[in-house]
């Protein structure tokens, strides 16, 4: 439910991250729920007819011990097709609404929670880019990736027809991410949501995946953004089995006080996650009931959907999702993260009108 965000205690700092304990799981994960996230692949076969499709298979030209699926009756596809779209419309001069809320995440009594993740090496590629030294990315847990710590399996990859981002679970089959990154317009159009996405590694998709039935946000007007956000509803109810982090509308006061962190999955790092921490917030832009919430520039492409978020004791919120970048005059550039109330609604209308 919504509440005032004055209940929630403060962030901790990058030092107090690193000093607070994890907190240990209390049960065994169900049976259900690790079924739930079991990793999936191969086609898919769309009938208007009936569930029983016909199809024939031959052999693709200079290949040995392999066939060719030939088409005889459906549509067969490598991807789950979306159903519905919605794009809102922004009055800019709304004014901002009253009092600031937040919607409370869920780690599941199965999942250890850590306040920072294991870490590997600033990867070549990135230090070739000329991205900053500090960054770094989270290790992978190729053996036991079943005990990869909540908050951070909620963040994962997002692959569209026109490209991708970044996501991250805020309902138990809710993602949110930019409204830039999802396919506006796009004749049979997809979203793959891929939690704690790994290239390379032996299991690169620990939690299995799903594909998008439906989204709803805002489509982008300028870049950056302060209403670039979308929900989008999973085929699959990830987040019951993953746990999903909480939102935050956060325009009070302290917001400019408090240490973030950016979680995103940029181009340079090649399919790996990467984080970004201690961040402030040096300006807000106010497009209310959205607002731009600017910090030094770190990001590139890839990072857009991703959180901007912290620790408010031992709930992790989010306060917005990865925008682009911006140069305002003298100042430099900066990255631009879009969030407040339109943020959370959106949140919210997943939550009363989308649960599984």
């Amino acid at each position: 439910m919504s509440t005032p965000a004055t209940a929630l205690a403060p962030g901790l700092t990058l030092d107090e991250m690193r000093a607070t304990a994890p907190i240990p799981a209390t049960e065994t994960i169900p049976p259900d729920m690790a079924a739930l996230i079991e990793p999936d692949s191969g086609i898919y076969i769309r009938s208007k007819y009936t569930s029983a499709t016909e199809f024939q298979v031959g052999d693709p030209p200079g290949a040995t011990a392999d066939w060719r699926v030939l088409e005889v009756d459906g549509q067969i596809r490598s991807t789950v097709p979306g159903l519905e779209q919605t794009e809102l419309k922004f009055d800019p001069n709304a004014a901002s609404p009253d009092g600031d809320t937040h919607i409370e995440g869920y780690r599941p009594p199965w999942v250890e929670q850590r306040y920072l993740p294991e870490l590997a090496p600033y990867p070549l590629a990135a230090r070739r880019s000329g991205l900053a030294e500090d960054r770094m990315f989270l290790e992978p847990f190729a053996s036991e990736a079943e005990r990869f710590p909540y908050p951070w399996r909620t963040i994962g990859k997002i692959y569209t027809p026109t490209g991708g981002g970044t996501g991250f679970l805020v309902g138990p089959n809710l993602v949110l991410t930019a409204g830039h990154v999802v396919p506006w317009d796009q004749a049979n159009w997809w979203v793959q949501f891929i939690p704690a996405y790994r290239a390379g590694d032996p299991n690169p998709t620990p939690f299995g995946s799903s594909y998008v039935s439906e989204f709803r946000g805002y489509r982008p007007h300028s870049d950056p953004f302060g209403y670039d956000y979308a929900v989008c509803r999973l085929y699959e109810p990830l987040g019951n089995a993953l746990g999903w982090m909480g939102t935050r509308s956060a325009g009070d006061s302290d917001i400019e006080s408090r240490d973030y962190t950016s979680s995103g999955y940029p181009d340079t790092f090649g399919g790996r996650p990467a984080v970004n921490f201690a961040l402030g917030i040096r300006d807000i832009d106010n497009d209310a009931p959205g607002r731009e919430y600017e910090t030094v520039q770190h990001v590139s492409f890839g990072w857009s959907g991703g959180p901007l978020w912290y620790f408010a004791g031992t709930d992790p919120y989010a306060i917005g999702v990865t925008s682009g970048y911006e140069k305002d005059g003298f100042d430099p550039v900066r990255d631009v993260y879009a969030g407040y109330r339109a943020m959370t609604d959106l949140v919210r209308f997943g939550l009363d009108n989308w649960r599984p």
